[in-house]
């Protein structure tokens, strides 16, 4: 008795021992069928949890930065005087570069002057600090302390002093969220430089993106640089990423700018130009038009007075039509012809009478009769 009173006891506590593991993963396939199907959800549960963690995140960040500096300090003393040689050989080298680099930007100056080109806008841009890293939803992102309050947007780009490191893809009110260009979802064009080749930088989980590349015939090699190319204006052109190196047959790019050693960022406020949409072009004036009034000599002559259409001429009082002067010939106001048209034609059906050889002697004799019965 004491064995089966033992055994149900025993079924019982199993059954209610699972039952919270049921639930759990009950819960644990509609969060993550809600995660798939309602993605802003989380998102902006993830923004407003973030929102109210980062004053502690940046008071925590402090003193995390200073123990690693520390230790990376601590690190660096065995090897202070290969460090310090080679420093020394890329101040001489850099010296050399920098007053190549100040000649040309002085020409570059001048010739910007000659040819009054335009010169490239200044985008404005916010500084932040990261503050956090996180491998959800991404493989690896950065938290910022900047949010939309101080004019932080989806889909501006981030970078450092060396160069471009992700876009944000999360903004919160006082937080926001980076994906980098290393994660498996980036996708940025590019160019490569000296060649000009257009590529996509596709980031596949790793330390160099994969460097795919667009059209074209153009060589690319390893040490090419490669810049932003601004096209589908969410990144601003000319921006550095990395340089070409190839791994295992496959062009990629090793980055400049290294997430893990960045402080301080730059969000970039960019955003392309736009063409003229159809209904300012509609709206647009139309051009002015000139009226031009033909030479007089194009317009027929009218008759002051004459015999009505088909009636035949009497010979013994003829009529002599008046022909007005040139000068005197004009065009009706509501004839006015602009130049943006081509004048109509103009059909004259007033007969005009013929001045034949005969007309001059009728008029004599006529003359002459008239002085006799005088």
């Amino acid at each position: 008795m004491t064995a089966i009173s033992w055994r149900i006891t025993r079924g019982r506590g199993s059954a209610t021992t699972q039952l919270p593991l049921a639930v759990c993963v009950v819960l644990a396939l509609v969060i993550a069928l809600l995660g798939r199907a309602e993605a802003s959800i989380f998102d902006n549960a993830r923004a407003k949890l973030t929102d109210w963690a980062s004053p502690a995140l940046s008071e925590i960040r402090g003193p995390l930065a200073t123990v690693e500096d520390w230790v990376g300090g601590f690190r660096d003393l065995f090897r202070i005087q290969d460090m310090n040689t080679q420093l020394a050989r890329e101040n001489a080298e850099l010296r050399k570069w920098q007053n190549v680099a100040i000649a040309l930007d002085r020409r570059l100056k001048r010739y910007e002057q000659l040819l009054n080109a335009v010169p490239d806008p200044t985008l404005p841009s916010t500084t932040a600090r990261i503050i956090g890293q996180s491998n959800r939803p991404f493989v690896k992102t950065l938290v910022l302390n900047a949010g939309t309050k101080n004019g932080i947007k989806k889909g501006q780009a981030v970078y450092d002093d060396r160069g471009l490191i992700g876009r944000i893809f999360l903004a919160g009110k006082k937080a926001s969220w980076v994906i980098l260009l290393s994660d498996l979802n980036s996708r940025v064009p590019a160019i490569i430089q000296p060649s000009n080749r257009r590529a996509i930088l596709s980031g596949d989980n790793g330390n160099s993106p994969l460097l795919e590349l667009d059209m074209g015939d153009m060589p690319v090699h390893a040490g090419d640089r490669v810049v932003s190319s601004g096209d589908g204006g969410v990144v601003p052109p000319d921006l550095p990423i990395g340089v070409v190196v190839e791994e295992g047959g496959e062009l990629r790019v090793a980055l400049f700018a290294n997430p893990d050693l960045s402080d301080f960022v730059q969000i970039i406020d960019y955003s392309a130009p736009r063409p003229p949409s159809e209904r300012q072009v509609l709206l647009e004036p139309p051009p002015a038009t000139v009226a031009v009034k033909p030479p007089a000599a194009a317009v027929a002559p009218r008759a002051s007075a004459g015999p009505a259409p088909g009636a035949p001429l009497s010979p013994a009082t003829p009529s002599i039509p008046e022909t007005p002067a040139p000068s005197q010939a004009h065009i009706p106001a509501d004839e006015t012809v602009f130049a943006t048209q081509a004048p109509p034609p103009v059909v004259e059906e007033t007969i005009i009478p013929r001045r034949t050889a005969s007309t001059p002697a009728r008029v004599a004799s006529t003359v002459g009769l008239q002085r006799e019965e005088r």
